[in-house]
């Protein structure tokens, strides 16, 4: 997913937010705090709207496209489940219905460039009545959703593992002679065994034989340290 549409995301879950907050408890920094909200995500739907208005013929009449587009956003935010799809889906389609239904005002039906037919222009709520709820629905939304916090939560844990793992290996190497000579030598070497030790750790599909033989004893050695410090720990 690019960027622009996580940004997107994150901007319409901080408007959602501000708004139960207003429900909860009304007043004026509430109040601003949705106005800053919806600024804050029309201002990143500005491109999206620039070319939907482009893409419609209504050029010309810019700021009224821009004022249908921005109810888009309003009623898409009131009613966005992410559950069921991403919001950039989910606000194309409400961006659509209401640029279609502007133009359809101004100008009536519109024959399409190169086509002998007459484009069907409606409404989001007719779209709606037809089922247009069940297009949007993302049945994979869920399994990836539960997949990306699975993936996230085993990162945290294998970094915290090998942070672990690194404390103690060094504090080792600096009690032994040749380590209490050269602190900064040992945290060179602990910095680039837990590098691997992380990289091995997280790759399970990996195949450590295509280690050098003193890495594989690394890696090798850092397992079972992992292991029997992890077992050993009842929380």
């Amino acid at each position: 997913m690019s960027a622009k549409s996580d940004a997107l995301e994150a901007a319409v879950i901080e408007l959602i937010k501000a708004r139960t907050m207003l429900e909860g408890a009304p007043g004026a920094r509430a109040r601003a705090n949705v106005d800053s909200a919806f600024a804050r995500l029309a201002a990143l739907a500005g491109s999206r709207i620039r070319h939907f208005t482009r893409a419609y013929g209504l050029v010309d009449v810019a700021e009224d496209a821009a004022q249908a587009c921005w109810i888009a956003l309003h009623r898409a935010a009131e009613r966005y489940d992410p559950a069921r799809a991403r919001f950039t889906t989910y606000v194309n389609w409400q961006i659509r219905a209401e640029l279609q239904a502007l133009r359809l005002r101004l100008h009536g039906d519109q024959r399409c460039a190169g086509r002998r037919q007459v484009q069907a222009i409606l409404s989001f709520e007719a779209l709606a009545e037809d089922g247009i709820d069940e297009w949007l629905a993302d049945p994979d939304a869920e399994t990836a959703t539960e997949q990306g916090a699975s993936d996230s939560l085993a990162e945290l844990v294998a970094d915290q593992l090998v942070a672990d793992w690194t404390s103690r290996r060094r504090s080792a190497l600096l009690r032994t002679p040749r380590g209490s000579a050269a602190p900064d030598r040992v945290d060179a070497k602990v910095e680039g065994e837990g590098a691997l030790v992380r990289r091995q750790l997280m790759h399970t599909d990996a195949l450590i034989e295509r280690l050098g033989e003193a890495d594989r004893h690394v890696v090798r050695r850092a397992f079972g340290d992992i292991a029997r410090i992890a077992g050993a720990k009842l929380h």
